[in-house]
């Protein structure tokens, strides 16, 4: 990505237009990035909770993009051909006790309001992953002419029970270190053991994240103990980088906002384009198969859905780049394709 092409911008936003206004009066800051020019079709960019702004490569921020695997130079979406829109999820700081619950249509109103405050024009299309694929709903059921496509990727209109328990376990863990930490004193410690007991939940979360056969495949071994010694190393080690950069605070916001999410997607209007994998267990291909059912009885709405066969389960929207960007460029391309199609990668030599 060309860093001369990336613009920062600090948007203010009134909590007016938030559903929280309510509950706490308070005025917000976002950060978003345009990356690109503004003369070319512009397409939002969101991802999972532990997603930032930085989703492309940035040399002048030192950023590391967190899906430089699917948009790059040599992919269907890239820089020149079209511009991207990228923006911090928010969420309250750490000094209000007890925030109220943040939705993903606040999300959703927080887009629209870069989007009226940059003057930027329709989005040619709005692009979701995991809990950006809930925020993307979200935003095309509640400003239907404000896009023109909409992909949503591992998300669905709602949330599955068995994902919620696992949230709320993640969130339990988070606030038994709390608890720990008002009984051994503020300082070091109290920030040692915030940083252990997030890296702990998030272990926790990436299970359910990667497929059952990509775990059994990396560390099944035949000596006694050594497949959870290697498996352990593994998940401490991603727990451990995401707590480093990741406050446990805003960790249990976006996973309260995941589980409050349900979105009536009866007024969506975009050309939709549904994408599932096979293997996730946060969101099972029946769910994105009964929100292609929802959107379908809407005759005002084109939508279009591809399972991705991966052995990734839930972090496919991350690491199935090739796929990825076929079914983008055939629906974003307007080609004509069956309302339903499964996908397989191995199949289909992507």
């Amino acid at each position: 990505m060309n860093s001369n092409k990336v613009n920062n911008h600090k948007i203010k936003i009134a909590a007016a237009e938030l559903s929280f206004i309510d509950e706490l009066a308070i005025n917000i800051e976002v950060e978003c990035t345009v990356w690109g020019d503004l003369s070319k079709p512009l397409i939002v960019l969101l991802g999972g909770i532990s997603a930032s702004r930085w989703a492309l490569d940035c040399q002048e921020h030192q950023q590391s993009g967190w899906w430089n695997q699917v948009v790059n130079q040599q992919s269907y979406l890239n820089s020149g051909d079209y511009c991207f829109l990228t923006f911090e999820y928010f969420v309250f700081p750490e000094r209000i006790i007890n925030p109220p619950v943040i939705t993903t249509s606040d999300q959703a109103q927080i887009l629209h309001q870069i989007q009226s405050k940059l003057s930027l024009p329709q989005f040619h299309a709005v692009i979701g992953s995991s809990y950006g694929g809930m925020v993307s709903l979200a935003f095309a059921a509640h400003f239907p002419k404000a896009l023109v496509h909409l992909v949503c990727i591992a998300a669905a209109d709602y949330n599955s029970v068995k994902s919620q328990a696992l949230r709320g376990i993640q969130r339990q863990i988070i606030h038994l270190g709390s608890q720990q930490e008002q009984l051994n004193g503020e300082g070091n410690l109290k920030k040692s053991m915030t940083k252990e007991f997030t890296a702990i939940a998030r272990s926790l979360a990436m299970i359910g994240y990667r497929g059952e056969a990509e775990l059994e495949q990396r560390f099944q071994s035949r000596k006694p103990g050594q497949a959870l010694q290697d498996v352990s190393a593994y998940l401490h080690h991603h727990g451990e980088n995401f707590a480093e950069q990741f406050s446990f605070s805003r960790y249990i916001q976006l996973s309260q906002s995941i589980d409050f999410h349900c979105v009536d997607v009866s007024s969506i209007k975009a050309k939709t384009q549904l994408i599932g994998i096979s293997t996730d267990q946060m969101v099972p291909v029946k769910m994105v198969e009964n929100l292609h059912k929802s959107l379908s009885l809407n005759l005002a709405t084109e939508c279009h859905v591809n399972i991705i066969d991966s052995h990734c389960g839930h972090d496919g929207f991350l690491l199935e780049a090739t796929a990825l960007n076929q079914i983008f460029k055939t629906f974003l391309s307007e080609n004509s394709h069956d309302n339903f199609k499964r996908n397989s990668r191995r199949a289909s030599g992507y």
